[in-house]
Parts: structure tokens; C-alpha cells; sequence
């Protein structure tokens, strides 16, 4: 016997108005659709009403002899173009086969519309005749994840087909019989099961109930005349207002998404879909009544609310919201040439359907994006099939144009993304700290303070990404040495365990600042008994200071390292050098020079040791998802709480002067507790300081001059333009004796730039 939720039946009389207000709407939707139709065909029951409605052709068709429309029409035909794939093995329904067969029946039935095109409809009807129902033979346990290609491509085509002149009704009728059945035993086995429905569901609560809830609400949409429509919308209906609203936890409120980039843009792919039909079909609030069943009582979900067979709606968030907002996160988080880094379970790929937005009130930035990618120019494709929409719903009036901020802090997403520019050449670092829900996701890494960098088109310190032979045990890169952070006798945060057993620790990001010679953030996390503040420095859009604090409870001195991933080396190609103080990764475009020093003695800097295709050293983040293995670092020592004042330093290859050259880097002689740098290039000499507390505040510079300062971190301009100096935790920073910058109450940081002085509480 097949098991419900909560042990008891539903009340079925809410669930009932919700659906009969949809049939109204839909039915309402059909009567005036032959007025909107440009083509002159009135269409069975109001059609297109989802991928596009009537209006939507004589658009289409004034659009598609110009750019970027032409290529996109191109990709759609070359998609119809394609034969029949066979199932590979015939006792078993193949998602791949029946995904790949809906997308070309749906490409044909958009030609078949939109160009009267009577070879393509009966293409698309074909590949309909021919669709299997035996879905309960599949193989795959997350199928439910797979099946919005097929539901959502398979009932677009319908749909489309169903506005020709070229789709009787019997055969219509049977259509629609195979993609009800289908969706219904998938409801039957991924909701009325406990087993498939609380261990790929409830426990979730990200991309496998939004996707889940696409295909079968997609089809509850078309369909609202079937027995089981009631139970597939408000279901779906619940899962996707409540995971993409402030309650679900998926995003938060400033846009970051719990389970990273890459499986964010594999769950909003569909919802787009989905949403813009809901927007064609209904113009309005969409109806439903909660449906609990998945919804999870276990930390970071507990107190969700939701009551069974309670009236609701969803406003639609295409126009604005989290939904929205999240894209704005994603566009932050953007590595220089387009893709999204590999943070927590994920690989370099691209965020599909945002460009759709510019018919939806979205600006410019999402068209830029679409277009501006090194390795996917223009994708339509990942996470969901959406070249028909783009050629619908690009809006190529509104103009491409670049973001309007560079830097971004995201305290609520924990990232702090440090940006020059918006060219392919930019330097970036993305640095990690999160808490609560952020963390608190099945596909999260245990990263708090890690951080990762890119510049001159080259990826140069890495966050490993999504390594998982073995597919029922996390990732092999989820733990936290294999990414960038202070390690203390081996360890750092708890490693996550299956599920919902998260591990990690609570991150924050916290005290920043966005200037124009200087740009600064901290991440705080505790651990091992450790308060471990990392402040990161980023000078004048060229190269980055990395200052690690360490405070403990610990009463005797433990094995430290600072960890360093780096993109060369062992399989991953590039070159690597091992420096007495750091280390150089270099690829074909760039290389980058680190260089480690510590507030206590004895530090020394070695690699860990070796097995291939084993953490520390392997990652997985190329699109081709082939692993590699690559150079790591430890700048170790025995000490109480050290600090490691580190230097990133970047450089263009090929560049041997001018402000892309490799910058020069000195150590500086300072007393017991005190460690300096002097940076050099491009006319600037610029000085880091770590102090601890109790360290002498005099350090005298080359040529005589004498730095001052009760700063536990201070990194200033000497000589050169654009003049700076920040300081954190302390009340003075003097050269010669003349202030540079004092701040009498000694706010966590404080900065100096040509304006004058800025104090960033916390």
C-alpha cells in the first residue's frame, strides 16, 4: 500500500476550487484567443496558451530575419531536424531518448504554428504516435529531476499543434491521454510513495521538488479536465511558491541560493518555463490549495506553516522578487569570461533563460550576459529546453548593458564578490562565508572563509567543484581541505554528512567596504576551539591581500597550515613552483604568485602528500566533467593562534611591464609579531602590515621612514596614485609621524582614500 503524508486523508473541497478557478481562467483565456490570433486560425480551445500565445506570432515572424533572432531560429531548426531516437534499451523508458524526441516534437510544433508549416506537424505528431507510456519501467532513482524535458516539451508540442489545422482530435485526444499518464505515474511514485517521496523530496527542499513540481504542474496546466489535475497543481503549486518565496529557505533574501550556482540555474531553467506559461494562460495570481506533503520540519524548514487545503495564490515573480533576484545573485557571482564558479556541488556552466526576462520588465544586464560568455555564448539549452523561448522572449529593445556595480557584498548569500572590471581580463575573487539556510543545503560544501580567483581569463586559485564517483556518498571536494582555509591539526569545520546532516559551521561576512583604490571584507567562522577572522584586501583592482586573525581557547600550541588550491600542476596542466614562501600556478593567459608569511616563526611551506584523483589535490569544474588533479600548498607551523599575512598577486603572461606585469614582492624586517610586505608596480610601492596586539607598533620602511600603528592589519599606498590607507582594528596608522589615518573609537575597519576617512562599523 502506497502511503500519504501526515496520515490522513485530505480536505478535498479547497483543492476542487482552486482547479475549477483555473479551468475558468483557461476557458476564459479560449474565448477571445481567435480575435488575438494574427495568423486568421481561431485554434481548438484557445491555442498556443503556453509556450506563446496567438499575439505571439506576428511578432515572431517580423523578428526572425534579424539577429539575435536568425541564429536562434537556426539552433530550433537544426533541433527539429533530428530523427526519432530510439530507446537504447527497449524493456526500460529512457529519459535521455524521451527528453531529446519531446524537444525536437516541440521544435516542430513551434514551426508548425509559427511558419504553417504542414511537414513539421506531422513530424511533431509522429514523434507523439510514438511516445511510450511505460514510464514505471524506468531504471533511475532521481528520474524526477529528468522528466521536465519531456512533460514540459511533449505538452508545448500539444499545445502548439493543437492552434494548426493539422491535429485531429482523436489523435489530440490520445496525445493528451500519453502525457497525463506518464505524469500521473510519476505523481504516483514520486508523492503517493513514502520512500521515493521523503528521501528525493521532503528531505530536498531544492532543485528535486522545484523540478518535480515543473513537469507535473506544467501538465496539470494543460490538462485541468484530468481526474488527478487537482492533486498535480496544487501540489506543484505549493512547492514552487513556497521555494522560491522568503519562507522556503531556497534563496535568501538577498538573492544567493542555498545550493550554489550551477544546481540553481538547473532548477530555474524549468520554473521559467513553467512560470511563463502560467503567465500566458492566466495573466494574473495563479490559484492553488496547499498540499504539505514534502514540506520539511527539520532545520533550517522547521515552522514553515503550511496548513493542507488552505486557500492561496501565487503572484507571479517573473516581474520581480527572489525569483528575480536570485538571477542578480548569480550575475554577481560571474567569473570574468561568463561562467559561474564552481562553488558547493557544481562545474563551470552558464545561467539559461535570464535574457527571457527582458520581456518581463528585466534590464539590459540579463541580455549582456546571455551574449558576453567566452564558453557558452547564448545558451539555451542547460537545465532545460528554451530555444523556442528565447526566440519568443528575448526583447532585443532592450539594449545589452554591463552591470552597473562591480564589487558586491551578499552578507545574507555569505559571498563577497570582489570584481576590476567587467572584460574577460578582470581580476576576481570570490570569498565564502555563509550561515543558517545559505549553508544548510544537501549540495553545500563545508567552505566557510575559503575563497577562490581569477584573472586575465584564467581561473588561478580554485574552489575544486563537484568530484562524486560514487554516487550515494557526498562529493569527494565537500570537506573543507580541499579548498582554500586555515587547517588546524588537519581539520577545520565538520565535515557534512548524507542528507540533512550538514556539518559546517556558521559563516559571516561582515565589515566592508567598496572604495575606488581599496575594496575590503572579512569572513568570521569558528572552529577547533579557533576564532578565525580573515579579512581580504583588494588594491586598486590589481592584486589582493589576505589577512587571517586567529584567536583560541586552546592552552598549547597546534599543527596550522594555510591551505592553497591551485589551477596547475599534477594533471590539470599550467606550470607550478614551489617557492620558499608560496608558490606560482601559471596557465596559458595568466599565473599567479603567492606569497605567505606568519605573526609566529617557524613557517614553512611544503605540499601535502599525493594520491591521484584523491582530495586534496583532484577537482571536477571543466563543462566535459572530467577530474584532474592539480598543486596544493600548506604554509604550515606549530603555534597557539598564528596569523598569515598572504599575497595574491596576478599577472598577465607575455606581460613584462606596464600594470598587468608581475608585481614585485619584498618581506619587510619587523619585530617578534610583526610581518610586512612591500609591493611593487606600474609606479606604485604599496606596504601590508600583520601585527598581533601585543606586538611593537614601530616598523621601520626601506629608506628610513617609520610606520606606526596599534592596527592589527594595515596595507597603505607609500608612493604612486590614487592614495589609500586601511587599517583594521586600531585607532592610528602614521608614516614619519604625519597621520595617514586615525579613528579614536577603533571601528573594525577603518579606510582613508582621497575623500577622506570612512569608518565601517559592524
Amino acid at each position: 500500500m502506497r502511503s500519504r503524508s501526515h496520515g490522513s486523508p485530505r480536505s478535498t473541497t479547497p483543492l476542487r476550487g482552486a482547479l475549477t478557478t483555473l479551468a475558468l481562467a483557461l476557458a476564459t483565456a479560449a474565448c477571445g484567443a481567435g480575435d488575438l490570433d494574427p495568423g486568421g486560425r481561431q485554434g481548438a480551445g484557445g491555442h498556443p496558451r503556453l509556450l506563446a500565445r496567438p499575439e505571439h506570432r506576428k511578432r515572431l515572424l517580423a523578428r526572425v530575419e534579424r539577429e539575435p533572432y536568425a541564429s536562434i531560429l537556426a539552433a530550433l531548426r537544426r533541433v527539429a531536424d533530428r530523427a526519432y531516437a530510439e530507446e537504447p534499451e527497449p524493456a526500460s523508458w529512457d529519459h535521455r531518448t524521451n527528453g531529446d524526441n519531446a524537444s525536437t516534437a516541440q521544435a516542430n510544433a513551434l514551426l508548425a504554428w509559427a511558419f504553417e508549416d504542414r511537414a513539421a506537424a506531422e513530424k511533431a505528431r509522429e514523434f507523439l504516435r510514438r511516445l511510450e507510456t511505460d514510464w514505471e519501467t524506468n531504471t533511475v532513482l532521481d528520474i524526477n529531476i529528468r522528466m521536465p524535458k519531456t512533460l514540459i516539451g511533449y505538452t508545448n508540442a500539444w499545445d502548439l499543434l493543437s492552434a494548426t489545422p493539422w491535429f485531429p482530435p482523436g489523435e489530440a485526444a490520445e496525445a493528451e491521454r500519453k502525457i497525463t499518464e506518464i505524469t500521473r505515474q510519476f505523481f504516483d511514485r514520486y508523492l503517493e510513495d513514502g520512500f521515493y517521496r521523503d528521501v528525493l523530496l521532503r528531505m530536498a527542499q531544492n532543485n528535486h521538488p522545484i523540478r518535480t513540481a515543473d513537469a507535473i504542474g506544467y501538465v496539470a496546466l494543460a490538462f485541468p479536465g484530468h481526474p488527478a489535475a487537482e492533486a498535480w497543481w496544487n501540489w506543484s503549486l505549493s512547492e514552487l511558491d513556497h521555494l522560491w518565496g522568503p519562507d522556503g529557505r531556497y534563496v535568501q533574501p538577498d538573492g544567493g541560493v542555498s545550493e550554489g550556482p550551477y544546481y540553481f540555474a538547473f532548477a530555474w531553467a524549468p520554473t521559467a518555463a513553467f512560470f511563463i506559461a502560467l503567465d500566458n494562460a492566466l495573466g494574473g495570481p495563479v490559484p492553488f490549495a496547499r498540499d504539505c506533503r514534502t514540506r520539511s520540519d527539520e532545520d533550517p524548514w522547521a515552522g514553515h506553516g503550511c496548513v493542507d487545503g488552505e486557500p492561496a495564490s501565487l503572484e507571479l515573480p517573473l516581474r520581480g522578487g527572489l525569483f528575480t533576484k536570485a538571477v542578480d545573485w548569480s550575475l554577481s557571482l560571474r567569473l570574468p569570461w561568463g561562467s559561474r564558479p564552481p562553488v558547493d556541488d557544481g562545474v563551470f556552466d552558464t545561467l539559461n533563460g535570464s535574457a527571457l526576462l527582458t520581456s518581463f520588465g528585466g534590464s539590459g544586464v540579463y541580455r549582456w550576459d546571455w551574449e558576453r560568455n567566452r564558453d557558452k555564448p547564448r545558451d539555451m539549452e542547460f537545465g532545460g529546453d528554451l530555444i523556442a523561448h528565447h526566440l519568443l522572449y528575448v526583447d532585443d529593445a532592450v539594449p545589452a548593458e554591463e552591470p552597473p556595480f562591480l564589487t558586491r557584498f551578499l552578507p545574507d548569500a555569505g559571498h563577497a564578490v570582489f570584481r576590476s572590471d567587467w572584460g574577460e581580463e578582470a581580476r576576481w575573487l570570490l570569498l565564502v562565508a555563509e550561515h543558517g539556510a545559505a549553508r544548510k543545503a544537501i549540495h553545500d560544501h563545508v567552505d566557510g572563509t575559503s575563497f577562490s580567483l581569477a584573472a586575465y581569463g584564467e581561473y588561478l586559485l580554485i574552489d575544486p567543484g563537484y568530484y562524486k564517483p560514487d554516487s550515494l556518498a557526498n562529493a569527494r571536494t565537500s570537506p573543507a581541505p580541499s579548498h582554500n582555509v586555515i587547517l588546524i591539526d588537519g581539520k577545520a569545520a565538520p565535515d557534512k554528512g548524507l542528507l540533512t546532516d550538514f556539518g559546517d559551521a556558521d559563516a559571516w561576512i561582515r565589515n566592508t567596504h567598496d572604495g575606488v583604490a581599496v575594496e575590503y571584507a572579512e569572513a568570521h567562522q569558528d572552529y577547533q576551539d579557533t576564532h578565525v577572522e580573515r579579512s581580504v584586501v583588494f588594491v586598486d583592482g590589481r592584486y589582493f591581500v589576505i589577512g587571517d586573525r586567529l584567536a583560541t581557547t586552546h592552552p598549547a600550541a597546534r599543527a596550522h597550515a594555510f591551505r592553497l588550491h591551485g589551477h596547475a600542476g599534477r594533471s590539470s596542466g599550467g606550470a607550478f613552483e614551489l617557492l620558499a614562501d608560496g608558490a606560482r600556478w601559471e596557465r596559458t593567459r595568466a599565473g599567479v604568485e603567492v606569497r605567505v608569511r606568519s605573526t609566529a616563526p617557524g613557517l614553512a611551506v611544503v605540499e601535502p602528500p599525493y594520491s591521484p584523483l584523491t582530495a586534496p589535490h583532484v577537482h571536477e569544474f571543466d563543462m566535459d566533467r572530467k577530474a584532474a588533479d592539480h598543486a596544493v600548498i600548506d604554509a604550515t607551523l606549530e603555534a597557539e593562534a598564528p596569523g598569515f599575512l598572504t599575497l595574491l598577486l596576478p599577472y598577465k603572461v607575455g606581460a613584462d611591464e606596464g600594470p598587468d606585469a608581475p608585481l614585485a614582492a619584498a618581506p619587510l624586517d619587523a619585530g617578534p609579531g610583526v610581518v610586512a610586505w612591500r609591493i611593487e608596480g606600474d609606479g606604485a610601492t604599496d606596504v601590508a602590515v600583520l601585527r598581533r596586539r601585543d606586538a611593537a607598533e614601530a616598523l621601520t620602511l626601506p629608506g628610513g621612514r617609520v610606520l606606526e600603528t596599534d592596527a592589527e592589519l594595515v596595507v597603505l599606498r607609500l608612493e604612486g596614485e590614487r592614495p589609500f590607507a586601511l587599517m583594521a582594528r586600531g585607532t592610528r596608522v602614521l608614516v614619519d609621524g604625519a597621520p595617514r589615518i586615525t579613528a579614536p573609537d577603533a571601528p573594525p575597519v577603518a579606510v582613508e582614500e582621497r575623500d577622506g576617512a570612512v569608518a565601517v562599523e559592524e
